[in-house]
Protein backbone atom coordinates (compact mmCIF):
# COMPACT_ATOMS: atom_id res chain seq x y z
CA UNK A 1 0.00 0.00 0.00
CA UNK A 2 1.89 3.32 -0.87
CA UNK A 3 -0.26 6.24 -0.09
CA UNK A 4 -0.08 10.19 0.22
CA UNK A 5 -1.79 11.63 3.22
CA UNK A 6 -2.96 14.96 4.36
CA UNK A 7 -3.91 15.32 7.60
CA UNK A 8 -5.78 17.96 9.29
CA UNK A 9 -8.00 18.41 12.57
CA UNK A 10 -10.93 16.30 13.24
CA UNK A 11 -11.85 13.03 15.54
CA UNK A 12 -9.25 10.46 15.33
CA UNK A 13 -10.56 6.74 14.93
CA UNK A 14 -8.96 3.73 16.25
CA UNK A 15 -5.65 2.63 15.94
CA UNK A 16 -5.46 0.05 13.23
CA UNK A 17 -1.64 -0.76 14.27
CA UNK A 18 -0.99 -4.20 15.55
CA UNK A 19 0.46 -3.81 19.43
CA UNK A 20 3.74 -4.60 20.29
CA UNK A 21 5.85 -3.45 16.98
CA UNK A 22 9.22 -2.98 16.93
CA UNK A 23 9.80 0.43 15.60
CA UNK A 24 12.83 2.82 14.41
CA UNK A 25 11.94 6.07 14.44
CA UNK A 26 14.26 8.83 12.55
CA UNK A 27 14.28 12.65 13.62
CA UNK A 28 13.30 11.33 16.64
CA UNK A 29 14.64 14.69 18.59
CA UNK A 30 12.69 17.10 16.55
CA UNK A 31 9.54 17.96 17.65
CA UNK A 32 7.58 15.57 15.70
CA UNK A 33 9.93 12.76 16.27
CA UNK A 34 9.50 13.30 19.81
CA UNK A 35 5.62 13.29 19.60
CA UNK A 36 6.37 9.81 17.47
CA UNK A 37 8.73 8.26 20.41
CA UNK A 38 6.09 9.36 22.73
CA UNK A 39 3.05 8.09 21.17
CA UNK A 40 4.46 4.68 20.29
CA UNK A 41 5.78 4.17 24.01
CA UNK A 42 2.01 4.73 24.95
CA UNK A 43 0.88 2.10 22.93
CA UNK A 44 3.40 -0.10 23.87
CA UNK A 45 6.07 -0.39 21.01
CA UNK A 46 9.54 -1.04 21.11
CA UNK A 47 11.39 1.86 19.85
CA UNK A 48 14.93 2.24 18.45
CA UNK A 49 16.24 5.69 17.98
CA UNK A 50 18.68 6.44 15.52
CA UNK A 51 20.01 10.47 16.51
CA UNK A 52 23.38 12.46 15.54
CA UNK A 53 22.68 14.14 19.28
CA UNK A 54 20.81 11.80 21.82
CA UNK A 55 20.70 14.54 24.80
CA UNK A 56 16.68 15.79 23.61
CA UNK A 57 15.49 11.86 24.41
CA UNK A 58 16.66 12.19 28.14
CA UNK A 59 12.95 11.39 29.20
CA UNK A 60 12.74 8.32 27.26
CA UNK A 61 16.26 6.69 28.22
CA UNK A 62 14.55 4.11 30.15
CA UNK A 63 12.29 2.93 27.71
CA UNK A 64 13.68 3.11 24.19
CA UNK A 65 17.09 2.16 22.43
CA UNK A 66 18.79 4.77 21.25
CA UNK A 67 21.72 4.83 18.68
CA UNK A 68 24.25 7.37 17.74
CA UNK A 69 24.65 7.86 14.24
CA UNK A 70 24.36 9.80 10.94
CA UNK A 71 21.00 9.68 9.02
CA UNK A 72 22.61 9.74 5.47
CA UNK A 73 24.94 6.74 6.07
CA UNK A 74 23.02 3.66 4.58
CA UNK A 75 25.21 1.59 6.26
CA UNK A 76 24.37 2.70 9.89
CA UNK A 77 20.57 3.03 9.30
CA UNK A 78 20.82 -0.81 7.95
CA UNK A 79 22.21 -1.58 11.04
CA UNK A 80 19.70 -0.07 13.22
CA UNK A 81 16.83 -1.15 10.64
CA UNK A 82 17.72 -4.64 10.93
CA UNK A 83 14.82 -6.78 12.72
CA UNK A 84 12.38 -4.11 13.04
CA UNK A 85 9.15 -4.21 11.69
CA UNK A 86 8.65 -0.60 10.31
CA UNK A 87 10.61 2.77 9.98
CA UNK A 88 8.78 6.05 11.04
CA UNK A 89 10.50 9.49 9.91
CA UNK A 90 10.35 12.86 11.33
CA UNK A 91 13.43 13.94 9.80
CA UNK A 92 14.01 17.39 8.43
CA UNK A 93 16.31 20.24 8.15
CA UNK A 94 16.85 22.16 11.00
CA UNK A 95 15.27 26.04 9.64
CA UNK A 96 16.95 27.96 8.59
CA UNK A 97 18.09 25.69 5.79
CA UNK A 98 21.46 26.13 4.88
CA UNK A 99 23.45 25.53 1.97
CA UNK A 100 24.85 22.43 2.54
CA UNK A 101 21.53 20.99 3.22
CA UNK A 102 20.01 21.71 -0.21
CA UNK A 103 19.62 18.24 -1.00
CA UNK A 104 19.31 16.83 2.64
CA UNK A 105 15.77 14.98 2.36
CA UNK A 106 16.68 13.79 -0.96
CA UNK A 107 20.28 12.32 0.23
CA UNK A 108 18.06 11.24 3.40
CA UNK A 109 15.58 9.25 1.05
CA UNK A 110 18.73 7.67 -0.55
CA UNK A 111 20.01 6.27 2.14
CA UNK A 112 16.98 5.18 3.47
CA UNK A 113 15.84 3.39 0.77
CA UNK A 114 18.67 1.46 0.00
CA UNK A 115 19.23 0.83 3.97
CA UNK A 116 15.89 -0.96 4.25
CA UNK A 117 16.38 -3.09 1.08
CA UNK A 118 19.39 -4.57 2.11
CA UNK A 119 17.61 -5.25 5.94
CA UNK A 120 14.60 -6.60 4.11
CA UNK A 121 12.61 -4.02 6.27
CA UNK A 122 9.17 -3.11 3.76
CA UNK A 123 7.13 -0.53 5.92
CA UNK A 124 7.81 3.12 5.85
CA UNK A 125 5.75 6.12 6.88
CA UNK A 126 7.80 9.73 6.04
CA UNK A 127 6.60 13.30 7.00
CA UNK A 128 7.15 15.79 4.05
CA UNK A 129 5.41 19.19 3.66
CA UNK A 130 1.83 20.46 2.85
CA UNK A 131 3.69 23.05 0.00
CA UNK A 132 3.60 19.71 -2.67
CA UNK A 133 -0.17 19.58 -2.28
CA UNK A 134 -0.85 21.20 -6.12
CA UNK A 135 -4.47 21.35 -5.83
CA UNK A 136 -4.68 23.33 -2.16
CA UNK A 137 -6.65 26.63 -2.97
CA UNK A 138 -6.83 27.42 0.54
CA UNK A 139 -4.42 28.27 1.38
CA UNK A 140 -2.79 28.15 -2.11
CA UNK A 141 0.11 26.15 -0.43
CA UNK A 142 1.83 24.73 -3.59
CA UNK A 143 2.41 28.36 -5.17
CA UNK A 144 3.75 29.61 -1.34
CA UNK A 145 5.55 27.10 -0.99
CA UNK A 146 7.06 27.69 -4.85
CA UNK A 147 7.70 31.75 -4.05
CA UNK A 148 8.69 31.18 -0.50
CA UNK A 149 10.10 27.88 0.28
CA UNK A 150 11.57 26.81 -3.35
CA UNK A 151 14.38 24.84 -1.87
CA UNK A 152 12.36 22.94 0.18
CA UNK A 153 9.92 22.13 -2.29
CA UNK A 154 12.24 20.74 -4.87
CA UNK A 155 14.15 19.09 -2.51
CA UNK A 156 11.23 17.49 -0.79
CA UNK A 157 9.57 16.81 -4.21
CA UNK A 158 12.88 14.80 -4.77
CA UNK A 159 12.82 12.49 -1.38
CA UNK A 160 9.11 12.37 -2.48
CA UNK A 161 9.92 10.78 -5.74
CA UNK A 162 12.57 8.21 -4.34
CA UNK A 163 10.35 6.79 -2.03
CA UNK A 164 7.51 6.74 -4.76
CA UNK A 165 10.33 4.68 -7.34
CA UNK A 166 11.08 2.78 -4.25
CA UNK A 167 9.98 -0.82 -3.67
CA UNK A 168 8.82 0.26 -0.41
CA UNK A 169 5.45 0.26 1.73
CA UNK A 170 5.61 3.81 2.15
CA UNK A 171 3.14 6.29 3.59
CA UNK A 172 4.04 10.12 3.02
CA UNK A 173 2.71 12.58 5.23
CA UNK A 174 1.84 16.01 4.46
CA UNK A 175 0.96 17.60 7.49
CA UNK A 176 -0.67 21.78 6.89
CA UNK A 177 0.21 22.40 10.51
CA UNK A 178 1.98 21.53 13.61
CA UNK A 179 2.15 23.35 16.49
CA UNK A 180 3.95 23.29 19.90
CA UNK A 181 -0.01 22.46 21.54
CA UNK A 182 -0.71 19.85 23.66
CA UNK A 183 -1.70 16.30 21.62
CA UNK A 184 -5.36 16.78 21.37
CA UNK A 185 -5.96 12.92 19.33
CA UNK A 186 -8.09 14.57 16.88
CA UNK A 187 -7.22 14.88 13.32
CA UNK A 188 -8.56 14.45 9.33
CA UNK A 189 -6.43 12.06 6.63
CA UNK A 190 -7.17 11.50 2.95
CA UNK A 191 -5.56 9.73 0.31
CA UNK A 192 -4.57 10.76 -2.79
CA UNK A 193 -7.43 12.12 -5.22
CA UNK A 194 -9.24 9.19 -6.95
Amino acid sequence: MREHIDTELEEAGPSEMRSNMKLVVLGATGGTGLEIVRQAIERGHSITALVRSPDRLKPFRDRIAIEQGDLLNSAELEKVIQGHDAVLSGFGPRVPVSKTDVHLRQQFAGALTSAMRHAGIRRLVVESVAFLFKNSILPPAYLLGRLFFSGTVADTSAMERVLEESELDWTIVRPPELTDKPYTGKYRARGPPA
